[in-house]
């Protein structure tokens, strides 16, 4: 989950008063690429992405033997305007009383730091390790007030791995959408209404 490329800064800007996320309309819809010819991946001629005003959307890479791959992803608006998207995302759920939150790793933290009445602002740890590609990991997140926030792996063996950025965002009532900064995929709205993302593609909305 962890091991994904292109390194992105992206921060929240759109949360409403009730915890809610208040979509804009001008990239909810299906957005397609030009036609590609030289991309990262081999044989992909076009990329579909759908947009979806619940925050979640579906990114399709189209084959040049007309086979499809199709990835799950959610996404925000950056305070600049832009847009981020990210396959791998995960929903944090925190107990009433504030003490703890599950996710949908089958993790458990119980919070070490923060007030109560921040939600999910303040600083987790696992109750128990985590295994990860055969490794056992104790993991500890720091949840930060501006939607980002860093999580801390420490193996079995007490090395510890660079700290991971995280992006978070209100999903709904005491449920969290959380995702590695590195996983987002940038995407902006130009003038003229065609879009743009970090490979330098251009898509038309339909």
């Amino acid at each position: 989950m962890k091991n994904l490329p292109l390194v992105l800064a992206v921060t929240i800007a759109i949360i409403c008063s009730a915890g809610c996320v208040n979509p804009p309309n001008g990239i909810i819809g299906t957005w397609t690429s030009e036609k590609i010819t030289n991309f990262s991946a081999p044989n992909v001629t076009q990329i579909v992405i759908v947009f979806n005003t619940d925050r979640k959307g579906t990114e399709t890479w189209i084959y040049n033997d007309g086979g499809r791959y199709v990835s799950n992803m959610s996404w925000i608006e950056n305070d600049d305007g832009s847009y981020a998207y990210a396959y791998d995302s995960w929903i944090t759920t925190i107990s009433e009383d504030g003490m703890y939150a599950d996710d949908e790793e089958g993790r458990t933290f119980i919070r070490e730091g923060g007030e109560t009445l921040d939600g999910y602002v303040g600083t987790w740890k696992a109750t128990s390790e985590y295994e990860y590609n055969g490794m056992l990991y104790t993991i500890k997140n720091e949840i930060y007030a501006n939607n980002t926030g860093l999580s801390f792996w420490t193996d079995q063996y007490g090395v510890a791995d660079k700290p991971w950025e995280i992006v978070w965002y209100p999903y709904k009532e005491n449920t969290y959408i959380n995702y590695y900064e590195e996983a987002s995929i940038h995407f902006t709205i130009l003038s003229d209404g065609t879009g743009i993302d970090n490979y330098n593609l251009t898509y038309t909305k339909s």
